[in-house]
């Protein structure tokens, strides 16, 4: 094995990763895999690039995750302040990407795999409330669709309401990717690249019909969404949007990924099949779908529960 520094260790992995992994992805992996590197420059009092990769053990990874567990939240951030400990789901999503970074390097023979032996903390289950009807409305109300950006900005959150996008599905969703004619959505995920199409509700139809075609600018770009100069619209933008929903609903939940709950929430409880959803969400195992059962069985008394288009329980559909 050659015996490389840490700073080349890290190189290696963000240039392998960058070969099949979406920008968001690899974005992410240098985010997190930062804060590792700089807990072993501080506490070994030296330069990542003078840390060679046989220095390290088992033990600095699990001090390391111990170091963790005692940081405030955004201690690190530019813009915001420090408040409360990490939670647990972000602690283990750190110690999933390291486990990650550690496991390439040992099939690659770089070194043993440093990572055994360290166990992932489990992440807290958080009840998911999914968002009813009159809070839906009171979103609705926030959106001038006689407007360019009102009305982008209601097609965007309603392909997560009414379709289950994931948020960078919508950002990358394009013009050829919606077929009105036959009312479907194709949807193409950046991870493995994955492909699946969903029936699309009579009113999104209308909503996005009318974006495309009366506010959306003359592009080269076949993205649908655009911000003001007419190029595709970013994800620090979106991530604005919602902070502004959120502050004028007084939605205090709300954030981009609520509203794929509140998709699959109502898919079940109005008698849509757990494999079929598996199926519309674009998830790899049916495990991951069936928290979504429990969630419906819970709200299964309200009365104001988001109803989704009947199309998705048309015989073709629902079967």
């Amino acid at each position: 094995m050659n015996d490389i520094s840490i700073k080349t260790a890290y190189d290696l992995f963000i240039f392998d990763r960058q070969t099949f992994c979406s920008e968001s992805t690899i974005v992410n992996y240098q985010n997190t895999l930062r804060y590792f590197m700089d807990y072993l420059a501080e506490s070994r009092d030296c330069t990542i690039d003078d840390l060679k990769l046989s220095e390290l053990s088992s033990g600095d990874i699990k001090r390391y995750i111990v170091s963790l567990r005692q940081r405030q939240a955004n201690a690190v951030h530019p813009l915001k302040k420090a408040k409360g400990k990490l939670s647990q789901r972000t602690i283990r999503n750190y110690t999933v990407d390291l486990k990650t970074f550690f496991s390439y390097l040992a099939d690659e023979e770089y070194c043993d795999n440093k990572f055994s032996g360290v166990r992932i903390i489990k992440a807290e289950r958080k009840m998911i409330i999914p968002l009813f009807l009159d809070e839906i409305e009171t979103l609705d109300k926030l959106f001038n669709l006689k407007t360019s950006s009102g009305c982008r900005n209601y097609c965007m959150v309603h392909l997560m309401l009414e379709a289950g996008l994931r948020f960078n599905e919508v950002r990358s969703l394009r013009c050829q990717d919606v077929n009105f004619a036959n009312r479907y959505i194709h949807v193409v995920y950046s991870k493995g690249n994955k492909e699946r199409t969903i029936p699309m509700a009579s009113s999104l139809k209308k909503s996005i019909y009318s974006y495309i075609h009366v506010f959306r600018s003359i592009t080269k770009s076949d993205n649908i969404f655009l911000d003001q100069n007419g190029e595709p619209i970013s994800e620090n933008a979106m991530k604005s949007l919602f902070a502004r929903l959120k502050k004028r609903s007084g939605i205090d939940r709300l954030h981009p990924h609520l509203l794929r709950h509140t998709f699959a929430t109502s898919y079940i409880m109005s008698g849509g099949s757990v494999e079929m959803l598996r199926i519309l969400l674009g998830h790899e195992s049916i495990e991951t779908t069936q928290k979504y059962m429990h969630v419906a069985t819970v709200y299964s008394f309200k009365d104001n529960v988001y109803t989704l288009d009947p199309i998705f329980y048309s015989g073709k559909v629902h079967r």
